[in-house]
Parts: C-alpha cells; structure tokens; sequence
C-alpha cells in the first residue's frame, strides 16, 4: 500500500510542480494572471466546463493510484504522454506571451499571434492540456477517467468555439484569413 500512495505523491509533487511553473512561465513572459473571482466577474462559465472534468480526471487517477489498482503499462504511458502535454503548454504559454488569457474573452492590447506552433494550430493551448490529461486519463486506466476526458473535449469545444467568436470581432477578416490557413485544434484533423 505504500509503495502505491508514494506513485500517488510523485504524480500530485510532479503536477503540482508543473502548475506553479506554468503560472511563473506566463508571468514571466507578461501575462496577466487572474484568479476565479474574475472568472466569475467575467461570467466566463467555460472555464467551469474545463475545469471540472479536468478535475474529475485527476479524481479518477487518484482512485486508482491509492489503493493500487494501476496498470504498470498504462500508468508508463499515461506518465510521459502527461510529461508531453505539460512540456508543450510551456511552450505554447511562452511564445503566447502577453496575449495569453485565462478566460475566453479578449483584451485591449491583446494581440493575434500567428507564427511559431501558431502558423500551424489555432489553439495549441487547449491542444496540450488535451494531451496533458489525456495522459492522467490513461494512467487513471479506469471508465470514470474516460467519461471524464470526453467531457473535456466538449468543454474545450464550446470554449473555442466561443473565444473564436470573440476572436473575430476583435481582429474581424485577418482572423477569419487565419482561420483558412490552420486547423483548429489538430493539424491536418480539425
């Protein structure tokens, strides 16, 4: 049993980690970084439908993880497609920069960022956290894990397609150019 909570410890030390480093990443590159009670200030309730099965994954993971009815396979290969995902939000966070909001809304200086993984995907940001709890979905290896996933990818889906909206009235025809000349969210797929 411990041996099963110390997997348990290394993935919440390793996520945890990664969520303090990825805030610093945005920070660091000019972000503005605003908590829950702008949010909901905002009325921006797709973060609600991100988050929550975002946390319904984790919640899968952990009751697997705890009593030890993992998967040695599944929890290798969900491990390093999580490592993936959290390495490329990094990225995508960085050449972000300042544009990176954490609400579907726009802001005043934001501006349109074409170049880099950009002049391929749209959407890169939510394509890694796809990626990211894709990866704790199959270490979870459970039905709850699945359900949970599916519900993400709808949630990014209404998300995007209201941030596009928004997207288009802020930068109107240069946005809709950029959207004929890259995917959505998986190059060559959407």
């Amino acid at each position: 049993m411990e041996d099963n909570q110390t997997l348990l410890y290394l993935f919440l030390l390793v996520f945890l980690g990664y969520s303090f480093i990825s805030l610093y990443v945005s920070h660091h590159y000019g972000a503005q970084i605003k908590g829950w009670s702008t949010v909901i200030a905002e009325k921006d309730y797709t973060s609600l439908l991100i988050t929550l099965p975002q946390a319904g994954i984790i919640g899968s993971m952990v009751i697997t993880l705890y009593p030890g009815l993992y998967m040695p396979i599944p929890f290798i290969l969900g491990f390093i497609i999580m490592l993936i995902g959290m390495g490329f939000n990094l990225m995508v966070r960085k050449e972000l920069g300042k544009n990176w909001v954490p609400l579907s809304k726009t802001t005043v200086n934001q501006e349109l960022v074409t170049d880099g993984i950009y002049s391929r995907v749209r959407h890169p940001f939510y394509l890694s956290i796809l990626i990211l709890f894709t990866g704790v979905a199959v270490i979870s290896w459970n039905w709850y894990g699945l359900i949970f996933l599916i519900a993400l990818l709808g949630g990014l889906i209404i998300r995007i397609k209201k941030e596009e909206t928004n997207l288009i009235i802020k930068f109107g025809d240069e946005y809709r150019e950029y959207m004929k000349k890259t995917a959505r969210l998986i190059p060559k797929i959407i």
